[in-house]
Order: C-alpha cells, then structure tokens, then sequence
C-alpha cells in the first residue's frame, strides 16, 4: 500500500490484506510498561527490558527473532523503530488512486479491521473481499483456503484488466 501512495501506474492491485499500520501487530503484544519505555525513547532500558522478558519466554523469543529478521536490526528498540515506519495515515491512503481488492479474512489475527480502514480510506476505487470462517477461509491470508483467495483475486485481476478498463 505505501509503494502505491506515490506510484501510480500500476493498473491494479490486490492487498492480502490490507494494512496501514504494521506495527500494531508488535505492540498489541508488549506489556504497557515497555511501551513506554520505547514512546519515551529510552533504547538502553528498553532493550534490557526485553531481554530479560524474552529470555522467560522462549517461544515469544523464536517469534521475534523470526518477524524481526527482514528489518535487519541488532536491537529491540532499534528493530521496533523501524517497524513504525511502516504506517500509512488516512491523508496518505486517500493518495492510492490504483483499483484495489482487498482481502478481509474472518479473525484476522495480526491486522484486524485495517483492510476495511485502508478500503474506506484509499482515493480510487476499492473492494473489500470478506473470507469466512464457514468458508474454511478464516485467519490472516486464508492458510486453509488458498485455492478460493486465488479464485477471488485472478477473478478481480481478469475484470480490473480488462481491455478497456485501464
């Protein structure tokens, strides 16, 4: 979404799903006393902090080692820095100008209700897909139910490029 804010020759797109703000998937999960830490920009006590928390629980520890490892930071403070940058407000989603479809899985578990936000938001035309639990098509990107999320989207795609549309 953030590349189409200023790119605008895409003919169309399809967001799977839909964010705007990355990192409230991060911070849902962090004790309050660390947040602040991080929003008063205290690195060193915040750092320490998750050390030791993440040295208690090492299935927390594999899980940000694992979604940590793309932004190629060395600390905690300095990974979740980074993250933040990954946000879109409604003034920069209104930018998006490119027809997009939209996935909106049933108990989205990282970015629950930003697809219908970013939908809402964006400048052009945009379509909101609904994946139900009922459907087998539960959960963020559909894990149980690719061959109906590919279904959809080649559909959009066959009807967003048709001749004459673009």
């Amino acid at each position: 979404a953030r590349a189409l804010t200023v790119e605008h020759r895409f003919a169309a797109a399809v967001l799977d799903p839909g964010v705007m703000d990355v990192s409230a998937s991060w911070t849902d999960n962090i004790p309050s006393p660390l947040l602040k830490l991080f929003r008063d920009g205290k690195k060193d006590a915040f750092d320490r902090d998750m050390e030791i928390g993440l040295r208690l629980s090492p299935a927390t520890a594999r899980t940000w080692r694992f979604r940590a490892r793309p932004y190629g930071k060395d600390s905690y403070f300095d990974t979740l820095t980074e993250v933040h940058r990954y946000t879109l407000s409604d003034a920069e989603a209104a930018q998006i100008t490119t027809p997009l479809l939209l996935t909106d899985p049933e108990r989205e578990q990282f970015w629950p209700g930003q697809s219908e936000r970013l939908a809402r938001a964006c400048g052009g035309p945009s379509e909101l897909v609904a994946f139900t639990a009922a459907e087998g098509a539960d959960f963020h990107c559909q894990p149980m139910a690719r061959q109906l999320t590919d279904a959809r989207m080649f559909a959009w795609l066959d009807a967003a490029l048709e001749p004459g549309r673009c």
